[in-house]
């Protein structure tokens, strides 16, 4: 499907005259699968798509521009990114994807939106706007997962979040190499080489790359927070490792005095308490009160 662009007037169309006449800018987008049929159909360099990249590219070659942008979805970012291409070429832009329903119905709503002020450019530029995103909600509900966090591991109701700081860092992960492709192919299409935009579009490329980069810090600064949640994590886990020990140590240092007395008593000498009648429940309550004095001493210096 070609949209015409006309003074300002879009005409919706199945072929066009390539190149566009002058005073005619036309935006094209079809299935991925057409790749080759169309570049053929209109005599554009071809680049077969299993030699593409499955990380954002950018070509500049001559005459035109070749751009691949692996698009996620906000609401779901364990998705799966899907490509989308776009052959950029002065008044004549085609983009292929693979969810070309999709992609049609935002630049149908980006042309109603814009009315009378419809221009190739302009749409272009509305197009890779959606792709960076004007709903911020999802940093928003990062940072509110990153704070609840970490208010549950100071109160110690929650004392395992390790699968939650996994989960956080690799949505950020997503995120902060998505943006980075997007600064990427911003920072190309400003250059514009091919003198294919004019400058009205390219101080919207240069708002749009000002705009990604402060995204990206977003992402910098929450992952930052994630890591500090980390080491409080980590330090929560010291904390009650040390606690265990000594606990433990207490309880050793308790009953290491009652060893000594087994290992006293237990020797094969014959020794006076033997013949007394009572040596019995002196052993007993000498073993209990060393027990007491144990607890009562810890107790005292606040161990326990």
């Amino acid at each position: 499907m070609f949209y015409v662009f006309s003074e300002g007037k879009v005409e919706q169309t199945e072929k066009i005259e390539y190149p566009p006449k002058k005073g005619i800018s036309v935006i094209g987008m079809f299935h991925q699968e057409q790749w080759q049929e169309i570049t053929q159909k209109y005599h554009i360099s071809y680049t077969p798509l299993q030699q593409i990249s499955k990380y954002a590219y950018y070509e500049c070659l001559d005459g035109f521009d070749f751009v691949c942008i692996n698009v996620i979805d906000y609401q779901n970012l364990y998705g799966g990114q899907r490509k989308v291409l776009f052959y950029l070429q002065k008044n004549c832009y085609m983009i292929f994807s693979d969810e070309p329903t999709k992609w049609k119905k935002i630049i149908e709503n980006i042309i109603v939106m814009l009315g009378e002020k419809n221009t190739n450019n302009r749409v272009l530029i509305e197009f890779i706007t959606k792709l960076i995103g004007n709903d911020i909600t999802i940093f928003d509900d990062l940072e509110k997962e990153i704070v609840e966090l970490e208010q549950a591991l100071i109160t110690t109701q929650k004392r395992d979040c390790v699968k939650e700081i996994i989960s956080l860092r690799k949505k950020l992960m997503i995120l902060k190499k998505y943006y980075e492709q997007i600064l990427d192919v911003l920072e190309c299409l400003y250059e514009n080489e091919n003198h294919i935009f004019d400058e009205k579009a390219i101080k919207c490329f240069d708002r749009l790359q000002k705009k990604t980069e402060r995204f990206y810090e977003n992402i910098l600064n929450l992952r930052e927070a994630v890591t500090q949640v980390r080491e409080s994590y980590q330090a929560q886990v010291d904390i009650n490792l040390n606690y265990t020990m000594k606990i433990f140590t207490v309880i050793t240092t308790i009953f290491l005095p009652l060893t000594l007395i087994v290992g006293w008593y237990g020797m094969n000498f014959d020794m006076p308490e033997y013949t007394w009648k009572h040596s019995y429940a002196m052993v007993i309550a000498l073993s209990v009160g060393v027990v007491i004095a144990g607890i009562a001493f810890f107790k005292k210096k606040g161990w326990f």
